[in-house]
């Protein structure tokens, strides 16, 4: 049976059955979701809530941090059952972490400026690097002998332990607000994926590297920008290195158009997008990207990553902000299989061995998953795929009703 979870405040509510609908006027919106298995995972959203559990869903345990009830949590990293990181949007930005369970959570980043928007936290989970990145601030903001700049920039963190603590990247043409990317979207806090997120200490010194694509939208949506970024992180004034490389995707022209998720598998980028307040248009694409191996050199050191080379087009049935797509180990007819997920329900993607142009996308509106609308995020491990949405939803998915056994 699958299991379908409307949460609301301190009251969790598990129907096991194969499908059913349930609203509650005060539910939370979830757009958070950290899968660490395929029992365990963490959803954080609106009103300052954050779930996890550890049981695939028979029971959730309410960890909300006090005191923060207006926040809407965007995006959230999980490290075990007993840590996790969770980022506000804006209003006040604020990063909080919790070491024990939700028992207590401690303030590891604020931020007041106006117009303050993150969008987006990636940490490695086997060295505790990591990014995010928000909307683009005027230059001012950065730095006030810079109030006659014109030029906004994105705006850009990292960490070393974890998350602990934060500190800014330094701005350049890499972060550099532009016609072709000058926002991006927190609908599903996968709108970063990374190559690297590295840190090697050479003479004792942390070394750090970063590889990473992020997308969003523009006056010309639909940009991935891929960057490279090297630095010695107690000396980065005079260490920073980048590289960036632009890479432009098809979308309709216009404010909030643009590409809301990604995902990176081997050598294949993938991106959904659309327009959240067009739910249902055909104008909505996501796209395999296809990767290829390149080296780039900096001052003083040579990186192995990968650069966009082509694409192919995936329609889908409207707007969409999550994607997630498995890679069958053993499937003789697939070379991937997912989801895409969005407000007016769930695409199930398909794409063949060696003929990528014949791929299918296949709306489940027709589906026993009918009926789940207000979808944000979607992330999976194993033969889970878990969806996070509006009026409290959180879902878990077998893929093997979706696609059989492969």
């Amino acid at each position: 049976m699958n299991t379908i979870l409307y949460i609301n405040k301190l009251k969790i509510n598990v129907i096991l059955i194969f499908f059913l609908s349930v609203n509650f006027t005060l539910a939370q919106s979830y757009r958070g979701l950290s899968v660490l298995s395929e029992n365990e995972i963490w959803a954080s959203g609106s009103k300052g809530t954050v779930v996890h559990t550890l049981n695939g869903g028979t029971s959730f345990d309410t960890l909300s941090p006090k005191g923060f009830g207006r926040k809407d949590f965007r995006d959230i990293q999980a490290f075990n059952s007993q840590s996790a990181l969770i980022m506000s949007a804006g209003d006040s930005a604020v990063f909080l972490k919790t070491t024990n369970h939700g028992k207590s959570w401690k303030v590891v980043y604020q931020d007041i400026r106006p117009g303050i928007f993150f969008d987006v936290i990636e940490i490695n989970l086997k060295n505790g690097v990591g990014i995010a990145l928000g909307d683009p601030l005027p230059d001012s903001l950065f730095n006030p002998s810079l109030k006659s700049s014109k030029e906004k920039h994105f705006v850009a963190l990292y960490t070393i332990d974890f998350g602990d603590h934060w500190s800014p990247l330094p701005n350049g043409t890499w972060n550099l607000a532009t016609d072709n990317l000058s926002s991006m979207f927190a609908a599903s806090g996968t709108s970063l994926v990374y190559n690297k997120l590295e840190l090697q200490i050479s003479q004792m010194e942390p070394m750090i590297t970063m590889d990473f694509y992020f997308g969003g939208g523009g006056i010309f949506a639909g940009q991935v920008k891929q960057v490279i970024l090297s630095f010695n992180a107690k000396n980065i004034s005079k260490t920073f290195e980048y590289l960036s490389f632009p890479y432009q995707l098809n979308f309709p022209s216009g404010d909030g158009w643009g590409i809301y998720g990604m995902q990176l598998i081997n050598n294949q980028l993938f991106c959904t997008g659309g327009h959240w307040k067009y739910p249902n248009t055909k104008d909505s694409f996501s796209y395999l990207v296809d990767l290829t191996k390149v080296t780039y050199s900096l001052k003083n050191k040579k990186i192995e990553s990968k650069i966009a080379v082509n694409n192919h087009l995936i329609p889908q049935n409207g707007y969409r902000s999550g994607i997630y797509i498995i890679q069958p180990t053993n499937s003789r007819k697939f070379k991937f299989i997912g989801v895409s997920v969005g407000s007016n329900g769930i695409d199930k993607i398909e794409i063949p061995q060696n003929s990528p142009s014949k791929m299918t996308t296949t709306s489940l509106m027709n589906h026993p998953y009918k009926d789940l609308k207000g979808i944000n995020s979607c992330k999976g491990i194993g033969k889970s795929i878990w969806v996070v949405g509006n009026k409290g939803l959180i879902f878990r998915i077998n893929t093997a009703q979706l696609f059989g056994d492969l």
